[in-house]
C-alpha cells in the first residue's frame, strides 16, 4: 500500500492510498516519524519515502508558482 499523509488526528495518521482510499493507522505503526504531506508505503511497517516526498512537494510548488503570475 503506498499514499500520502493528508493529516495527524491525536493518536492516529490520516493516509490518502494512490487509490483513492483514506484510512487511519496508528502513529506508533510508522517506523519514522511522519508529517503532513510525505509519501509513505507499508512493507512490513509504514515508512516514509523520503525522495519522493521531496520530488511531489517540487512538483506542486511548481503548480502554485503558476497562480502567483
Amino acid at each position: 500500500m503506498k499514499g500520502v499523509v493528508d493529516r495527524i488526528e491525536g493518536e492516529y495518521v490520516v493516509v490518502v492510498l494512490d487509490e483513492g482510499q483514506v484510512i487511519n493507522v496508528k502513529k506508533q505503526e510508522f517506523e519514522d516519524s511522519v508529517k503532513e504531506g510525505d509519501v509513505v508505503i507499508k512493507d512490513i511497517v509504514w515508512k516514509v519515502l523520503i525522495e519522493e516526498t521531496k520530488s511531489r512537494k517540487k512538483e506542486i510548488e511548481k503548480y502554485l508558482d503558476l497562480f502567483e503570475e
